[in-house]
């Protein structure tokens, strides 16, 4: 029996007990809380539930990003809890990504009570609406009062967080209106009617099963969108019958949807084009690759030379998941315009911008798997041998990987200087074994997605990233929050505007529960702006774009109390970041690594690399 909540000693206290209890059993276990006054019921009844885990976050917009990245990891929702007033509205950045990219978020905010709304009382914001469009659910919950039923607010929780998970999943926002006393005060001490003594009005009455047990009050069952047999057999007959079809993977949410995307691979022979947020870009296993699927990593750089690719037109595109890092790769599209593009992906939204979706299946991607092998089997689909079209697209990925391989090979034996290329090669290649990786966006999420290694995936690393919005607030807090949902040491590829437009988001890494090894990439600006138009514009390029700053990583380590190391040539580098995630393995430790490079040599680097590959590629198609 849960007797915490019969000890209640004011209303307030109940309900919050009450909310705090039901998200719990609802398997939403972690609180992310921000200090103030007005939400006092709300921690003071997670601080006195033994099941809930906790996180003190001192700056409201850190802790949204930090509860995103943990439901970016375990799928399911962390509630964030903020007093009233321009708290809440620090909230806004992670609620867009959230929305953007079907994030489940549950927001507790504190308010006034409703004589206090609109009088110019302190504090004192229109919070109801203050989401906007950016939320899958609101509900104004109104002050804790007896002439309220207490299941009422138990059900109210139970549909939120139904509403955050279920498709499409995003932030559900229950602003909370309390009253004074907001402490829990023994009774003694205020003049109220103890909550005992509403027992004696039944009051809580109608919650005595549910007080005994440890279930919901409401219990909503898993959905599964799954299109019918016919549609699945329409589709399975278009594979079969398509003379060059390709699969092309976007960004996943859970292994099971990667494992099912090679699946269907595997049924029809398609070969496999993957984008650095699938899961499968670092590589698919060796048993995979024994079942015959063609492995395109490196697709991004063929699309450097686009006529090598003549002789390959896609008559048909299934596309499994969300959007695509690579910019040529939706160009290619809308060049070749194949006559069949096909989207399986499970929430309701138009990913279209070339417009040009012939058929969009809502569906959940491991339900729908089996579905689709069990219509190949029936279509009776025989290849005897490998398609012209798929050796020639593996011989233009083997020829990118070899030349990434031999470049990056020369510049370790000569201990050549680090470069961002080079980052985001070994850091992919020597992460360890189940640990997890999130990537910044700008240069470090392009980086990783053309120039990773290939490794074989029977060995797991979990991939985060931010690409709802494609914004680069938040991503320290971000990584903190994956890594602690996913309860392994992680990775984080940044740069060094995005670490310091996050900086005090350190302290969150400090404090976590489980560590980061945080590689920041230091070219002192926005090196992603040199790659554009406006970067020949040099006297209005640097202070408005490449905008240099003269951030010191080194003392922001020191500030919250993290390791630091700094690598400038390639050997320095394996070797401090193998130190750093030995510590974080063995030690719970974190640590700041910087890298630094420069703007100038950075773009030319990127693009002497891409000038060889494209001269191989060209050398091959002749």
């Amino acid at each position: 029996m849960n007797t915490h909540l019969l000890e209640a000693p004011t209303l307030n206290m109940l309900w919050t007990a009450l909310m705090v209890e039901e998200c719990v059993r609802n398997n939403v276990t972690m609180f992310c809380i921000s200090p103030g006054s007005r939400s006092t019921p709300l921690v003071a009844a997670v601080a006195q539930n033994p099941k809930a885990q906790t996180i003190v976050c001192l700056d409201e917009r850190a802790a949204a990003f930090y509860a995103l990245g943990y439901a970016r990891a375990t799928g399911r929702a962390a509630a964030l809890i903020c007093t009233s007033g321009t708290a809440v509205a620090n909230y806004m950045p992670a609620v867009v990504e959230a929305a953007q990219d079907n994030v489940p978020m549950l927001i507790l905010t504190a308010d006034r009570p409703p004589e206090l709304r609109d009088t110019g009382a302190n504090q004192t914001v229109p919070q109801p609406a203050l989401f906007g469009d950016f939320i899958r659910w609101k509900f104004d919950l109104p002050c804790p009062d007896i002439a309220i039923p207490a299941p009422t607010v138990l059900t109210t929780i139970d549909q939120a967080i139904f509403r955050t998970r279920n498709s499409p999943a995003g932030s559900v926002h229950l602003n909370c209106m309390f009253r004074e006393p907001l402490a829990p005060l023994q009774i003694a001490q205020v003049q109220i009617a103890p909550v005992q003594q509403l027992y004696a009005d039944d009051y809580l009455a109608p919650l005595q099963s549910w007080l005994h047990a440890s279930r919901p009050w409401t219990r909503y069952m898993p959905t599964l969108s799954v299109p019918s047999a016919d549609v699945v057999s329409e589709l399975a007959e278009m594979l079969v019958s398509a003379e060059s079809p390709l699969l092309c993977v976007g960004r996943l949410d859970t292994q099971s949807e990667a494992e099912a995307a090679v699946k269907i691979a595997t049924a029809f022979g398609l070969p496999i084009v993957t984008d650095i947020a699938s899961g499968l870009r670092l590589g698919i296993s060796a048993e995979h690759h024994s079942e015959g699927i063609c492995f395109l990593p490196y697709f991004d750089h063929i699309l450097l030379a686009p006529h090598t690719l003549d002789s390959v037109k896609p008559d048909l595109v299934l596309h499994i998941g969300g959007a695509f890092v690579s910019k040529r790769l939706l160009q290619w599209f809308d060049r070749v315009r194949p006559q069949e593009y096909v989207v399986i992906e499970k929430t309701p939204f138009r990913h279209d911008p070339n417009h040009q979706v012939t058929m969009r299946l809502q569906a959940d991607i491991p339900a729908i798997a089996p579905m689709l092998q069990e219509a190949s089997r029936k279509q009776k689909r025989s290849v005897s041998s490998v398609p012209k079209y798929v050796q020639h697209l593996a011989a233009l990925s083997g020829i990118v990987e070899t030349t990434l391989n031999e470049t990056l090979a020369q510049q370790e034996r000569t201990n050549a200087p680090m470069t961002e290329i080079a980052v985001a090669n070994i850091v992919s290649g020597m992460i360890s074994d189940g640990n997890g990786l999130f990537i910044s966006n700008s240069m470090p999420i392009r980086d990783m997605d053309m120039y990773a290694a290939v490794r074989d995936s029977s060995t797991t690393i979990a991939v985060g990233t931010n690409r709802g919005a494609s914004g680069i607030d938040g991503i320290v807090a971000s990584a903190a929050g994956f890594a602690r949902g996913l309860g392994q040491p992680t990775t984080l590829i940044i740069g060094d505007v995005a670490l310091v437009h996050d900086l005090n988001s350190l302290l969150l890494v400090a404090k976590n529960h489980v560590p980061l090894v945080i590689v920041a990439v230091n070219n002192a600006g926005g090196g992603i702006f040199s790659f554009l138009p406006i970067a020949a514009h040099i006297d209005i390029f640097e202070p408005f774009w490449g905008t240099p700053h003269n951030a010191d990583f080194k003392a922001g380590a020191a500030f919250a109390g993290l390791h630091y190391a700094l690598a400038e040539k390639i050997q320095d580098f394996r070797t401090d970041y193998t130190s750093a995630l030995h510590r974080a393995q063995k030690d719970n430790t974190s640590t700041l690594l910087e890298v630094r490079t420069g703007r100038t040599e950075n773009f030319d680097e990127h693009k002497r690399l891409q000038a060889l590959i494209t001269s191989r590629l060209q050398g091959y198609a002749s």
